[in-house]
């Protein structure tokens, strides 16, 4: 369905690193059975790679290993005006900072959400010690007013996987803080292939459903768990991830860009949860 499959491991790392717990990028073109990968060291190079990979003629699917939105009613908590997602992904451009080294500020960023939402700490939680503040705790505190899990990942818990809230900002399998830093790189590798004539769809929150004709790119969650990894043979766990991810991704069909929810859902998936392709 689409000419290259590009998966992305993310990393929300303050400082260069490779190997381990490091961004790795895997790229699978249609009709090779080679799979590719790189192991950038900072989210800046990273971007930059896939900013000339989504160049390329032909159409991306370009997924990505974290959440690209947030349980229902974040971004009125937040007293957010606009499509939710949208309005989120801005805000979000608007306060991360996160320099070329990958230094960041996602922590005071979270604190400052959850100021912005209610007056104690909560919904975002898990940071170092030295980072906490009466927004922004080590343990978990939820937001009355927020649920901890999106639809999806309701629907995986339900189906017996064990996915990770986006809340949650620090500890092994997190994805909190890769989104904080990585929903920003996202909106700014929107805006300059847009800039560039290619047309970008982000799924499911665009009008794009698997119907002809194919965007440039389409961004996509991805959740490699999903997936039977083979055996390591001492290879990076990550990087083996993102190669099997995108070997099953080569064969998607259209079908499976519509968010399997029901009628009631489904505009809540569209406007501000987004989906996991292929959960």
């Amino acid at each position: 369905m689409f000419d290259r499959v590009v998966v992305v491991d993310w990393s929300a790392s303050s400082r260069p690193v490779r190997g381990r717990d490091s961004i790795w990028i895997a790229t699978a073109d249609a009709g090779s059975g080679d799979i590719r990968t790189t192991n950038p060291a900072t989210r800046s190079d990273a971007c930059g790679e896939l900013d000339e990979l989504c160049r390329r003629p032909g159409t991306t699917l370009l997924g990505v290993d974290f959440s690209l939105g947030y349980p229902a009613g974040t971004a009125r908590a937040l007293r957010l005006n606009g499509t939710p997602w949208r309005a989120m992904w801005s805000l979000l451009a608007e306060l991360v900072i996160d320099a070329d080294d990958n230094a960041n500020n996602r922590f005071e960023v979270a604190a400052e959400l959850n100021r912005r939402i209610g007056a104690g700490p909560g919904p975002f939680w898990g940071c170092p010690p030295q980072r906490c503040s009466p927004t922004l705790t080590k343990t978990k505190v939820l937001a009355d007013s927020l649920a901890e899990w999106r639809i999806v990942e309701n629907q995986l818990r339900r189906a017996g996987r064990r996915p990770f809230s986006g809340w949650q900002l620090l500890g092994a399998g997190s994805v909190g803080s890769q989104s904080l830093v990585g929903i920003p790189r996202l909106l700014q590798l929107e805006r300059s292939l847009s800039a560039a004539g290619r047309t970008v769809e982000v799924w499911p929150f665009g009008s794009w459903e698997g119907v002809l004709p194919v965007p440039d790119v389409v961004i996509a969650e991805v959740w490699p768990s999903l997936y039977v990894l083979p055996e390591l043979h001492g290879r990076v766990r990550d990087e083996v991830q993102v190669i099997e991810t995108a070997r099953r991704l080569k064969e998607v069909a259209a079908v499976e860009f519509g968010a399997q929810v029901t009628d009631e859902l489904a505009q809540l998936v569209r406007d501000e949860e987004g989906w996991v392709l292929g959960a």
